[in-house]
């Protein structure tokens, strides 16, 4: 049977008999069109030179048009009048085969278009069959999915940051703004292999700092080698750092020997007091650091390195730089990101739980149950400890280990710390900076507090760390008068 479906002649299967011909033809052409229009999908039918001869009205709702402004017109004449933006129709029959493409529509749609040949029986295309689907809701689908990705991604980042700052933040004892930012910055730096520089005073934690910035990163698996430079004694530091191959001097292993640099691979190499390098040493490190590469003493061959690189030191290499005992350009190559500690003396309120936290620390390690009483508590945290977190740990054991009473009190503190550092600079002010006097005077002070608190020149011997004849010769040397 052939139905012409808008001018285009369809076989639609065998001849229907006579009897129910008429009738059963044009239910077959019914059934045909209710099917084509109640296709989700739109549909056109160009006939072989690329004229539409029918859309369905899936088609019509998708491309915002009515079958009657795009019946008989080419293809063509749709493109070049910005309908849409390509024809899958006119590459079909360019092609003779069947084209998938994306188009544009001029109401902002996106379609995804299929386009089919049919031949005649001379091989012709008699026909092209475009099936469309609107994918724009499916794009904006897409888009919100890529977007809620994106924003999950970014909450469990959050959250994986929240998780490793409560476990960094745990293993020390922080209080002060000051050093929350600094652990901060450590945290964010820890993201990155960009090269850091801590800077402060000796006794700080910058080594701590260094440490957690390496649990922190993703090289946490690897190693983490610790140099300290000022420690290595200078013939010895190069073969250290960058190894040795067999025989490269006297003494030296056969077989050769990995430096700081190659047992750092896949991890951090930290370097203490870096501003203790040697001139000739810091211009290998330099090199390292622009290229990745170490050379062994007595070797040729470099070797590629993939370390993490944290510098440290309590000098100012600014400073030294400009002074030339430091290479500028390796200051420059090592201050990528500095990071600066700040002494314990500007931050007393990390002090008190400080002394918590070493008190509980050495009465583990001794097995006592020492405790410090208020005044002893105030009267440590008026100290300036020049000496930083290094010299409280060591005040905070020597208390533990030498109180013969349960309970620390003022009068088991070093005389340095009870003394404070007020009266330290009221010495100096009053003595100027003549040394010999300034000792006298301080001296003189100290005799005169000890009296003063524990009455008797006996007494007083002991914590001033002199016999009791030796005090009694100072007393009379500085005039000091007993109650």
């Amino acid at each position: 049977m052939d139905i012409d479906l808008g001018g285009i002649a369809m076989r639609c299967g065998p001849e229907p008999d006579n009897k129910h011909g008429p009738f059963t033809q044009k239910m077959m052409v019914d059934q045909l069109n209710a099917i084509i229009d109640s296709s989700y999908d739109g549909l056109w039918i160009c006939d072989g030179e690329g004229k539409v001869v029918r859309i369905n009205k899936a088609s019509e709702e998708i491309n915002d048009i009515k079958a009657e402004q795009v019946i008989n017109k080419r293809m063509e004449d749709l493109v070049a009048e910005g309908l849409i933006d390509r024809s899958v129709t006119l590459e079909v029959l360019k092609t003779r085969a069947t084209v998938t493409m994306i188009q544009q529509l001029k109401n902002g749609k996106q379609i995804l278009v299929t386009g089919s040949p049919v031949f005649d029986k001379d091989a012709q295309i008699s026909m092209v069959v475009v099936n469309d689907r609107d994918i724009t809701e499916l794009n904006k689908l897409r888009t919100e999915l890529e977007e809620s990705r994106a924003l999950s991604r970014e909450y469990r980042r959050e959250l994986s940051g929240i998780h490793i700052e409560k476990e960094f933040l745990s293993d020390v004892v922080v209080r002060s703004e000051l050093m929350q930012r600094v652990f901060k910055t450590a945290l964010k730096v820890a993201e990155v292999d960009s090269t850091v520089l801590i800077q402060g005073e000796s006794g700080v934690g910058k080594g701590l700092v260094a440490r957690l910035i390496h649990q922190a990163s993703k090289r946490k698996q690897g190693p983490f080698i610790r140099v300290d430079c000022s420690a290595i004694p200078e013939p010895l530091i190069e073969s250290e750092l960058f190894g040795y191959e067999g025989g490269a001097f006297t003494g030296a292993l056969s077989k050769g020997k990995p430096g700081h640099f190659e047992m750092a691979e896949g991890g951090t190499l930290f370097l203490d007091e870096v501003g203790e390098l040697p001139k000739n040493i810091q211009v290998k490190l330099l090199r390292f650091m622009d290229e990745n590469e170490v050379v062994r003493v007595g070797g040729t061959a470099p070797r590629k390195i993939d370390a993490k690189i944290i510098a440290a030191t309590h000098r100012d290499l600014n400073i030294m730089a400009q002074s030339n005992l430091f290479r500028r350009d390796l200051f420059f190559r090592l201050n990528v990101i500095p990071l600066k500690i700040p002494p314990l003396r500007e931050r007393s309120e990390d002090i008190p739980p400080l002394i918590h936290f070493f008190l509980q620390k050495y009465n583990r390690k001794c097995s006592t149950n020492k405790v410090l009483r208020p005044p002893a508590v105030d009267c440590i945290c008026n100290y300036s400890f020049p000496g930083n977190i290094r010299e409280l740990a060591n005040l905070i054991e020597q208390l533990v280990v030498l109180s013969q009473n349960r309970e620390i009190d003022v009068k088991d503190l070093p005389f340095q710390v009870r003394m404070g550092e007020s009266e330290g600079k009221l010495l100096t002010e009053r003595n100027g900076w003549n040394l010999r006097e300034a000792v006298d005077g301080l001296e003189r002070e100290a005799i005169k507090r000890a009296l003063k608190e524990f009455g008797s020149q006996r007494k007083a011997a002991g914590p001033l760390g002199m016999d009791q004849s030796t005090l009694a010769r100072k007393i009379k040397r500085y005039g000091i008068r007993v109650m």
